[in-house]
């Protein structure tokens, strides 16, 4: 079975493995999970002049959920691993934890289609996949040139996140400085909400930040230059496809 639900300002795509019985039934599921990723979007989202998200950029304090709370320590997290280059309070207009919270939310996700009784699931929220399956599946990985292409796939049962510039233009800053260091970048590995922000770092740091999550030695992951160039890290399972 396959839903899909406009949130967030992407889209979540959920499914889970033929013959799975969800308690509640599928219907009901839907509607909960379109309950919950609205409810974070009122909360995180930084286009909402009344989430908490957005008071905490104005300064107001005391506003912070408990949720709010986990999410700034995670981000706090991700800042130290990737030696600075995510930084959601280096953007303009104050913290942004939209690099991080997408997949957060898409791993919420799953955990509930997990507690209703799905052996087999999927949940990817706009690029970034958390995945529960007694084997790797494959998954694509979007052409940051051209639309409707595949540049690779990976083979993964956890969880892969995607950052890229595509149509969308420039939605990374560089917190160093300077220029972005890749046009796209793949992070594959759990827990997704950081391979989301390591991503995102990726493409702000390009090659030092991928090899620097290579020495961790949790993540596996791959970029894609300005030229269109891949790079790799040793070990990361993937088929490329021409770029």
């Amino acid at each position: 079975m396959l839903a899909e639900i406009a949130t967030m300002g992407t889209v979540f795509t959920l499914s889970i493995g033929e013959g799975d019985q969800i308690d509640g039934g599928w219907d009901r599921m839907v509607d909960r999970a379109t309950d919950e990723l609205g409810r974070l979007d009122r909360v995180f989202s930084t286009y909402r002049d009344d989430s908490e998200v957005s008071r905490l950029r104005r300064g107001e304090r005391g506003v912070e959920s408990s949720e709010v709370e986990e999410v700034v320590a995670l981000c706090e997290l991700a800042r130290e691993l990737s030696d600075g280059y995510f930084d959601p309070w280096a953007v303009p207009g104050g913290f942004d934890p939209s690099g991080l919270v997408k997949g957060w939310a898409t791993e919420r996700i799953l955990q509930m289609l997990i507690d209703a009784g799905a052996a087999e699931a999927v949940v990817n929220g706009g690029g970034d996949i958390a995945i529960h399956s007694s084997e790797p599946i494959n998954v694509g990985i979007r052409h940051p040139f051209v639309a409707d292409r595949l540049c690779a796939v990976v083979k993964c049962n956890t969880a892969v996140a995607t950052s890229g510039l595509y149509e969308r233009g420039c939605h990374v800053i560089n917190p160093a400085g300077g220029e972005l260091g890749a046009f796209a970048a793949t992070i594959v590995g759990a827990p997704l909400y950081l391979a989301d922000a390591l991503a995102t770092a990726v493409i702000a740091g390009g090659d030092r930040v991928l090899e620097q999550i290579g020495y961790a030695g949790e993540f596996h992951g791959l970029l894609i230059t300005f030229d269109g160039m891949l790079h790799a890290l040793p070990g990361t399972v993937f088929s490329p496809e021409e770029i």
